[in-house]
């Protein structure tokens, strides 16, 4: 067969299959990468045999689908709020990747392995699944909670960290005079084009982000954040660096900004598209020949992984602040093999630092521990039950007036504002406004009110409205994504401003408080509140 035909075919078979499994996931509520790794497994040529991974092209669109994922992951970070969580995020993160990766490597290189493959190994242990730990998380209301956010700490730290272990691969592979000069280069070489990236992410805040505001045009934004992708992983090649450097670091040059969510949901069928080619070609390595051969290494290793990464996420979380109860039971959420990890693994494999036979006992215990991980977090929380270390970050501090509110910026003019307005216009206030939408603006001027038209997201608006003044904002306005920006910008221009937000999801209040909010309500919380009052009465009237 043509070998454009038969890549053709490796496509649509794992499309086909990806399709098969995600639903089957999706229905069962498993994890759909969980599922992708199987089907691989099922398909691959160590069982059913419909693929053929030894294809170079192949392999070339699922990494791909690697650098679609530590894309994503760069452009959800966020630096402002990262200073906010605070240092033991670097702390702890850390704690845990030293405390899982060096007894883990020990034990490698304690049954034969040679040492830099030992560390590799090590390494891709220690390295836990984000996406399913923070879906676990969230569905059962602890991400934001004091040990779901530490925990969601350790992960990010996880995430950033893939990179500079990406760039120890071929550092591990060179040996003598050559390793001293290779790390040397490679080191000179990231620390330049990590010193880029921050002056893109500012220009591009600065001049790209504007425009894109001004065309508004979802496809200009897309084949720009492609492009950015493209060019950071070919730069990063041409340096001798891994691709996924110059990946992660577009990502970081887009991110932390209004338009990263959208950004993210246009790429969102690239990667998941990308993702599941990536998965499912990993699972298609699987070859359960090999693992009757060494069945005690799997036998064996299994329980030693959640031992040992148990024990060093719990160790970091204590030193975090969490007691050691708490700690060693959300360890066990922490205690899977990543997605991440392969990417190790493939980069090992072709430094020929790992074995095919390694990599097939990682993909068994992966794929074992990633199945447990949903009901381990479920246990840790039932265990922990009312614990404080639990409850949902609430308002840090009772609602209290500095001073007297002499300026006011109301931002968004709708229905709630306006009522919210009329009541600080009796104490004798004066109050500003900032809308989008001259309708909206208009009534007010010829009311006598001053008003902006304008983006409030952007600092000439909020200095137009002289928000530098104010001892009182209110950011009223109907996407969150822009309420973040507005309270960022606002906090950075005025230090002293009482600031009250809105939003519409409750998941949003906590990065409303770490922009820089001193008050914020959701309208899922106040709406449940309602309904729940509803029923009361009801009950009460014996409606029912």
């Amino acid at each position: 067969m043509d070998p454009l035909e038969t890549l053709a075919l490796d496509l649509i078979v794992i499309l086909a299959a990806g399709f098969v499994s995600g639903a089957f996931c999706r229905y069962f509520h498993f994890s759909t990468i969980v599922g992708y790794l199987i089907v691989g497994a099922i398909i691959g040529e160590g069982g059913l045999g419909f693929l053929h991974t030894e294809s170079h092209d192949l392999q070339m669109l699922a990494e791909m689908g690697a650098l679609f994922l530590l894309f994503s992951i760069g452009t959800e970070i966020s630096w402002e709020e990262l200073k906010h969580v605070g240092p033991w995020i670097l702390v702890a993160g850390f704690i845990q990747l030293i405390g899982v990766s060096i007894p883990a490597s020990a034990l490698f290189a304690m049954i034969g392995i040679p040492w830099q493959g030992a560390c590799l190994l090590g390494a891709a242990v220690a390295l836990s699944s984000t996406v399913l730990v923070f879906r676990a998380l969230h569905e059962l209301n602890v991400a934001s909670s004091p040990a779901g956010i530490r925990s969601v700490g350790i992960l990010l730290f996880q995430d950033m960290a893939i990179v500079p272990l990406m760039l120890a691969v071929p550092l591990l592979s060179a040996s003598g005079e050559h390793s001293a000069y290779e790390f040397l280069r490679l080191g000179l070489v990231s620390l330049l084009f990590v010193t880029t990236i921050p002056v893109l992410a500012f220009l591009t805040h600065r001049f790209a982000l504007p425009l894109f505001s001004l065309l508004r045009s979802r496809e200009l934004l897309l084949l720009f954040a492609l492009a950015l992708l493209g060019g950071g992983c070919f730069v990063a090649h041409r340096l001798g660096l891994p691709a996924a450097f110059g990946a992660f670091g577009a990502g970081l040059i887009l991110g932390g900004n209004r338009f990263t969510q959208q950004v993210d949901a246009l790429t969102l069928p690239f990667r998941e598209s990308f993702a599941a080619v990536f998965f499912i070609s990993l699972g298609g390595l699987l070859n359960f020949a090999l693992l009757i051969q060494e069945p005690l290494v799997v036998v064996i290793g299994f329980p030693l992984v959640l031992i040992v990464k148990t024990l060093g996420a719990g160790l970091a979380l204590k030193l975090s602040g969490m007691s050691w109860r708490v700690a060693l039971l959300m360890g066990l959420g922490l205690s899977q093999i990543g997605e991440l990890s392969f990417l190790l693994l493939s980069a090992g494999m072709d430094k020929e630092l790992v074995t095919a036979t390694n990599y097939n006992q990682m993909l068994v215990l992966a794929i074992g521990t990633m199945i447990l991980t949903p009901g381990l977090i479920k246990l840790a929380v039932r265990k922990l039950g009312d614990n404080q270390a639990l409850h949902t970050q609430k308002e840090e501090k009772p609602i209290e007036a500095r001073e007297a509110i002499r300026e006011a910026v109301i931002i968004g003019v709708g229905p709630v504002a306006r009522q919210v307005a009329s009541r600080i216009e009796t104490s004798g206030a004066d109050v500003r406004f900032i809308d989008l939408n001259s309708v909206n603006t208009y009534p007010l001027i010829q009311a006598g009110f001053r008003a902006v038209t304008g983006d409030a997201t952007k600092r000439s608006t909020l200095r137009e409205a002289e928000i530098a003044h104010a001892n009182l904002a209110l950011v009223a306005v109907p996407d969150d994504e822009a309420s973040v920006q507005i309270v960022k910008n606002i906090r950075s221009m005025n230090r002293h401003c009482t600031i009250l937000a809105r939003c519409r999801y409750q998941r949003n209040r906590e990065r409303l408080h770490l922009v820089g909010a001193d008050y914020v309500t959701d309208e899922e919380s106040q709406t449940a509140l309602m309904l729940i009052s509803m029923i009361e009465k009801l009950e009460s009237s014996h409606s029912f």
